[in-house]
């Protein structure tokens, strides 16, 4: 592998990782106050700790539903077999 390769490898590598960290961080506060603005308190009325609570167990699905992605992702990319001289 020559060094170029090498890098363009490394490239696709860190972006990778760097997407789904910004979907792990990122995707759980936006399910978690947009549930509770807009299901929780708005469509159905519920007062401000159950409302807190039921967005908390959406956010936390969600967060899990992103790790197992990326696992899955983790577990599956290709892997090519280096050459050894």
């Amino acid at each position: 592998m020559t060094p170029a390769e090498r890098e363009l490898s490394d490239f696709r590598l860190f972006r990778t990782v760097f997407y789904y960290c910004i979907i792990i961080i990122a995707l759980p506060v936006i399910t978690f106050f947009g549930s509770k603005m807009l299901i929780f308190d708005g469509l159905l009325g519920l007062a401000s700790v159950p409302s807190n609570v039921y967005s908390a167990i959406s956010a936390i699905a969600v967060l899990h539903v992103a790790l197992g992605f990326y696992i899955y992702r983790a577990y599956t990319s290709e892997a090519k077999p280096s050459k050894q001289d």
